[in-house]
């Protein structure tokens, strides 16, 4: 194997401060190894989009690009990379709040273990990661995770603003902010009308209310929304959950809390496999994107696959 240089994307923000803590420990087993790396810290919200562009200049073919942080980050890492037509191998370390892509790749939920795992594996993994395009916008951008339009866009627009998150994630509570944001969010939302195109049949959902094109199980910090999405499978999958009764809507987010999926089976559940997808909304909508909130404007979006390597 090839001498690798590791490059680092640090958010000493992520996870209320968590990746900064981690951060000396890493370092210290880096020094130990004898590993050649270098790292940068973001300073800003999205700095980490801004340097993953400046670094792609100076990537080469025994580059790993390796992301310390949360989903957001890892996020706005690759869309920096994807914007500067870049493909390099990633690393990731997750030390966010949610952390479902880590779940999702079964990389270890430890920073150091998922750095050993990183320095130690020889041949990366070709992952899935969703390509979307806003028409109404002209945004085009990938994700890791998820992109949902409705309710969970709305309980990650509250999250974020809540007074309270910072301190719950310190704590390592920080499904509770969610939690009491998916509780306040479920009285504020209406249901939606969307029209969905899935491999070219389109249909109509008068009562749409939860909408997500998941490239895996988890969402929510991880609450197994689609557990029989796979990343490597070359498809998308989209579930619609319709809200034409609380007590039903009520009862199945509590059957997704709960061991045996029986939800998969509910009437007002919906779910699809595609390669292609295409929504729109009449209405303006709540939208996130692995975190990231989006404008919440009437969509107009259409989804794709692309690939990423993967040292997991």
């Amino acid at each position: 194997m090839k001498k690798r240089n590791y490059l680092f994307i640090v958010n000493p923000e992520a996870g209320s401060g968590h990746a900064q803590q981690v951060w000396p420990q890493l370092r210290h087993w880096l020094n130990e190894q004898q590993l050649l790396y270098s790292v940068h810290f973001t300073q800003y919200p999205h700095h980490e989009y801004q340097l993953a562009q400046e670094l792609a200049h100076y990537l080469t073919s025994t580059t790993i690009l390796v992301v310390v942080g949360g989903d957001g980050t890892l996020h706005e890492t690759l869309n920096g990379l994807h914007h500067a037509g870049v493909q390099v191998t990633i690393g990731y370390i997750p030390c966010g709040s949610g952390n479902d892509f880590a779940r999702g790749a079964n990389i270890p939920a430890d920073p150091l273990a998922a750095l050993q795992k990183i320095t130690t594996t020889t041949d990366p993994t070709t992952l899935d990661i969703g390509v979307f395009y806003e028409k109404t916008r002209n945004i085009t951008a990938v994700f890791t995770n998820n992109l949902g339009i409705g309710f969970d866009a709305r309980v990650v627009h509250q999250t974020n603003r809540a007074p309270s998150k910072k301190f719950l994630n310190k704590v390592r509570l920080g499904i509770s902010s969610y939690v009491l944001s998916a509780i306040n969010a479920f009285f504020r939302q209406r249901a939606f009308q969307l029209t969905a195109t899935i491999d070219g049949k389109t249909q109509t959902y008068e009562r749409a209310f939860l909408v997500t094109t998941t490239n895996h199980p988890y969402f929510g910090g991880g609450v197994p929304i689609m557990p029989l999405a796979k990343m490597n499978d070359g498809k998308l999958d989209l579930v619609i959950i319709e809200k034409k009764s609380t007590l039903k809507f009520i009862w199945l987010f509590i059957t997704m809390l709960l061991p045996g999926h029986r939800y998969l089976s509910f009437r007002n559940f919906h779910h699809f496999q595609a390669n292609q997808i295409d929504l729109s909304t009449t209405s303006s909508e709540f939208g996130q994107a692995d975190g990231e909130v989006l404008n919440s404007d009437p969509f107009n979006i259409s989804f794709t696959l692309s690939k990423q390597q993967f040292l997991i």
